[in-house]
């Protein structure tokens, strides 16, 4: 049996991997053996985004009867796919196709909905994405202030536009329409449980092997069920498609000028390296800092990155005496860059020609304004982590009189974590697109005992997994009795970065909002929300700048002004901080090395943890990682879920919470679908109860590193 050799078209993906880089394309060819980071994770990220929710809804708004019609190209193989939309289209009047397959060799293409009016002779190229959008990003034309196209939205942009070419090759003769399909975050849903209409399965082809995500609908399903769909906003972008077609594109750094003077000849230049296979390499850029296609250190595949930066110092356009094929020594594109604005600090390295991040020097990233804020300043933090790369300087650095804050604190000391979702597709009436959900939060408490003793317990928790079950207003109000017991809040309360203070701004609005018919107690979980709070940024640009009278003290702030760790590398991120504490600390890390210590009944009490040796949080065979002490997520049959859901979670490069926004997001949107067993469900939400434990348990480990640093410094 011989094997049909995989056509090498350059679809939508393909086309938006050359956009990015066209490198990309050769590394993305499974036969060529490059590392990808993003590779089988789909259906956790239509879990986490809701993106193939929404492209299944969007069928309703342009047919009645989608499921029943069969509007829908289902299958993956291109001929198979071709033959299918010829069929469709084939019908007399006004037909409306979903995943419609286009060929103009070498291009490619699905559109998401593709309708075709024969009399009036239009086609309409439909790009659905689950993206919230506003009104004044519709006026601007999705341009910034600087009259140019926001770096945010050119992505689906160039999307659109691509698929408009091709459909303007394939139909000759038609006008073609292209358009966006977007979520207005303003408008409400008005239906109830709209998501559970569509549910995501994983299905995996038995000859082939190959998982595909897909959107199980129930099969009478139509648009009389499925209420209103204002909240799905159109916008005609043939304005913005013309303009795109005709200007050269923006990727300086990464394509040549002979390619890139438009739009047709970008598209034949990228069709041509998809076809032929080969790689081009044009240099190196801040975008490289992000590429799916850089293999960490012990992994057997080939890196991308690494063999790019080999190909940049062949070539003179960075310099750098280091081994690159030992992948644990950092490129200079790891250099932190928090607290520098708009400025790139991986584009300023790169410019100076700094290959490796030993190789960076301070004039390279002196800034033009001198520091006037407290603690160490970015550039001292910069610089530090240059030290380190060199073998120089010192493990960790204190900045004592930024620490000196903590001498302040009034006990007993609170660590809260909050899990939330920000669904694309609303799970309940009146609930718009993105509204964040609080489902659960953690809270860990360390009182003074005297005698410089210190008791730790696991106080409180709190969590919703219940489908159809609005959990917002609830989580208020069961934060509110954990800390304030007795009705005044005594010590002072810690997060981890913005998160925990957005979602509380956020949540006043929804109780305001609901108002005392529905909100009996509105009044006290507002109270509650302005004392331990401060304004967002949105509302400080409105109303000013406030400051609850015990507002949470951001430990993450801290910790960048106060302490930097070599261990930590680059990265201010919880998950990066923990392992650097407990590697700084030593005397930390050895009480939770301890059997019989953190547990039920233990030392340092636990909620969730009951044995009766208690639970040990540092292993060797784990990797001293506390994390990978912990169960998975799913049940055992579902491995490979857990192992791409840790993945998920682990790619987060964001300098918030560990699991903030990723693994317990999927798994709470997860639990969302009715079909679930109740034993499933109670282990989703075990586990994640243990996770959460852990995240403000990470604050207390964090914050006793510190006071055992200080202690030792003194």
């Amino acid at each position: 049996m011989n094997t049909p050799v995989k056509k090498r078209y350059l679809t939508k993906s393909r086309f938006k991997l050359a956009l990015e880089c066209p490198t990309k394309l050769y590394y993305a060819a499974e036969s060529n053996g490059y590392f990808d980071k993003n590779k089988d994770n789909d259906f956790l990220q239509a879990l986490a985004d809701g993106g193939n929710q929404v492209g299944e809804l969007a069928k309703f708004k342009y047919h009645p009867n989608p499921v029943g019609d069969a509007i829908t190209v289902e299958t993956l193989q291109y001929d198979a796919a071709l033959t299918q939309t010829h069929a469709k289209l084939s019908l007399p009047g006004r037909v409306v196709v979903a995943e419609a397959a286009l060929l103009y060799a070498p291009y490619f293409v699905r559109v998401d909905i593709l309708i075709r009016d024969k009399e009036a002779k239009t086609i309409d190229i439909i790009e659905v994405k689950s993206k919230s959008i506003d009104d004044d990003t519709v006026t601007a034309r999705f341009k910034n202030s600087s009259n140019q196209y926001a770096t945010q939205w050119l992505p689906y942009l160039y999307d659109v536009t691509f698929q408009a070419e091709v459909a303007r090759l394939n139909f000759p003769g038609y006008k073609i329409r292209p358009k966006l399909l977007l979520l207005d975050a303003a408008k409400a849903c008005d239906k109830d449980g709209l998501h559970q209409l569509f549910q995501i399965v994983q299905t995996k082809n038995a000859e082939t092997g190959v998982s595909r995500v897909q959107i199980k609908t129930p099969p009478h399903l139509t648009e009389k069920d499925i209420g209103n769909l204002d909240f799905l906003r159109e916008v005609d972008v043939r304005d913005i498609v013309d303009e795109l077609r005709h200007m050269p594109i923006d990727n300086v750094a990464h394509v040549p000028e002979i390619h890139r003077q438009d739009l047709a000849t970008f598209m034949k230049w990228a069709g041509e390296l998809q076809m032929q296979g080969h790689r081009v390499f044009h240099g190196v850029s801040k975008t490289c800092r992000t590429c799916q296609y850089r293999a960490p250190a012990g992994n057997p595949l080939r890196s991308g990155v690494h063999e790019c930066w080999q190909l940049a110092l062949s070539q003179g356009l960075l310099q750098g005496g280091r081994d690159l094929t030992d992948r644990n020594i950092p490129l200079s594109i790891e250099l932190w860059g928090g607290a520098s604005g708009s400025r790139s600090f991986a584009d300023v390295v790169l410019k100076q020609g700094r290959a490796f991040l030993a190789d960076v020097q301070e004039d390279d990233i002196r800034p033009k304004a001198q520091y006037g804020g407290k603690g160490m300043s970015p550039l001292e933090r910069r610089m530090a982590q240059v030290q380190a790369a060199n073998g120089q300087g010192p493990t960790f650095v204190l900045d004592e009189e930024r620490l000196s804050e903590m001498d302040d604190w009034q006990w007993p000391l609170h660590m809260i974590d909050f899990e939330t979702s920000a669904p694309a597709l609303p799970f309940f009436k009146n609930m718009r697109p993105y509204q964040t959900l609080a489902f659960q939060f953690s809270h860990h408490i360390m009182e003074k005992l005297g005698d410089r003793q210190i008791r730790i317990r696991h106080a409180n928790q709190w969590i919703s997994t219940q489908a159809g079950f609005f959990p917002s207003i609830e989580f208020v109000r069961q934060l509110r009795k954990a800390l304030m017991p007795s009705g005044q809040l005594e010590g002072t309360v810690f997060r981890y970065h913005n998160h925990e203070n957005t979602v509380l701004r956020g949540l006043r609005k929804t109780i305001e909002d609901a108002g005392l018919v529905f909100v009996p107690d509105a009044t006290e979980l507002i109270a509650f929300i302005d004392l331990i709070t401060k304004s967002t940024g949105d509302e400080a640009e409105i109303y000013g700048p406030f400051a609850g009278e015990r507002a949470m003290v951001d430990l993450h702030r801290l910790i960048q002004e106060g302490y930097y760790s070599a261990k930590a590398g680059g990265s201010i991120s919880l998950k990066f901080m923990l392992p650097a504490i407990l590697h700084d600390a030593p005397g930390v890390a050895a009480l939770y090395r301890e059997h019989g210590v953190y547990g039920a009944g233990l030392a340092i009490e636990s909620l969730n943890f009951k044995g009766s040796q208690g639970h040990v949080w540092l292993q060797t065979e784990k990797g001293n990682d506390p994390y990978k002490t912990l169960p998975g997520i799913f049940s055992p049959e579902h491995g490979d879920l857990n192992e791409m859901l840790l993945r998920l979670a682990g790619d987060e490069d964001d300098e918030g919470a560990i699991n903030q926004g990723g693994l317990a997001m999927t798994a709470y949107n997860y639990t969302q679908f009715n079909g679930l067993s109740a034993a499933e469900r109670q282990s989703i939400e075990q586990a994640l109860l243990r996770y959460c434990e852990l995240d403000t348990l990470a604050m207390v480990m964090l914050v006793q590193g510190l006071m055992s640093l200080r202690d030792f410094a003194a």
